[in-house]
């Protein structure tokens, strides 16, 4: 049993004495010691004040239906909501459904035990410190109608946390959310069906919101919301809200094909344009200079030659002294 009640009464970052928590949780003292150990087990730190209780080293932001369904209320159709405590992955949890339902489903979990990013790498995802986020729609418009997708989403989110106040944002292509040029967020993208079938699109995005260098040892430059500053009130479930909407507009005309709009858009993001870049497993350099229609990064060589990359065949790096 997951000892999320025990979180949430605790989540006030206040002190609770064994007694109360046991009388509101409907348990022994015992188990509630039990379940207190289980806390630091899944990361979170528990302080004892001897003859007054427990609490939380600092208090949880954590998910709420309340706060989070009533604002995706106006949404048509309105998206299924998962609200859970942990998961593999949400991109997993959404992947698995069977069926088709015709209508948006939306994963948010509190902890993801195997978080996927990009070409199998780990995501971190402690206890409440951030957002681990997966929409799922459905389409019958066939695999051409996804081209581009993951960057139409990254700019749907974009769009959503710039909405919120947040500044400095970027785009590294073809998944990532720069913050004052470090990494924020990562976006992972599945597709599961065949072009004689119904297709369910899966998109995930993993928010660094108040993550610490203390809770993970990522290899590379990476900030979240709270290092800059920026968790914007209403902390993570208004943050949610604004994803979920921001990621459905920017796939609700996906039988249309590519958006002509987006290259145009991406520009006003895109932290690689002018800058060199290096394709990682391929001895080739040159200077960003955008994407095609496609979603296709432009790489303009030392001699003037553009060539195209797509998302499928190569990862990029871009220098510390470049990120700006």
């Amino acid at each position: 049993m997951h000892p999320y009640p025990l979180i949430h009464l605790l989540a006030d970052g206040q002190l609770h004495s064994g007694t109360e928590l046991a009388e509101r949780l409907g348990v022994t003292r015992t188990a509630v010691w039990k379940q207190l150990r289980g806390l630091e087990e899944i990361g979170l730190d528990v302080e004892s004040v001897r003859g007054k209780g427990y609490r939380l080293a600092e208090p949880l932001d954590l998910l709420s239906r309340e706060s989070i369904e009533p604002a995706l209320a106006d949404l048509k159709p309105q998206p299924e909501l998962a609200l859970e405590p942990v998961v593999e992955s949400t991109n997993t949890l959404l992947m698995g459904h069977s069926g088709y339902s015709g209508v948006p489903r939306v994963c948010l979990a509190e902890q993801q035990l195997q978080g996927r990013g990009r070409r199998g790498r780990g995501w971190v995802s402690p206890f409440a410190r951030n957002l681990y986020l997966s929409v799922g729609v459905e389409t019958d418009a066939g695999p051409a109608a996804v081209q581009g997708v993951t960057l139409r989403a990254g700019l749907g989110a974009v769009r959503a946390l710039a909405g919120l106040g947040i500044e400095g944002l970027g785009i590294k292509w073809p998944n990532d959310l720069w913050l004052n040029g470090r990494k924020v967020a990562g976006i992972l993208t599945e597709l599961q069906g065949s072009a004689q079938d119904e297709l369910r699109l899966v998109i995930g995005l993993g928010l660094n919101v108040y993550m610490t260098e203390s809770e993970t040892a990522i290899d590379q430059p990476w900030t979240s919301l709270a290092k800059e500053g920026q968790v914007p009130e209403g902390g993570r479930n208004r943050l949610a809200v604004a994803l979920i909407e921001g990621i459905l507009a920017s796939v609700a005309d996906l039988g249309f094909g590519p958006d002509p709009a987006v290259p145009a858009e991406w520009a006003h993001y895109d932290v690689l344009r002018g800058r060199q870049v290096a394709v990682r497993g391929r001895d080739c350099r040159g200077i960003g200079d955008g994407i095609d229609a496609s979603g296709q990064l432009r790489l303009r060589m030392a001699d003037g030659e553009v060539i195209l990359l797509n998302a499928g065949e190569v990862s990029l790096e871009v220098p510390i002294d470049s990120a700006g």
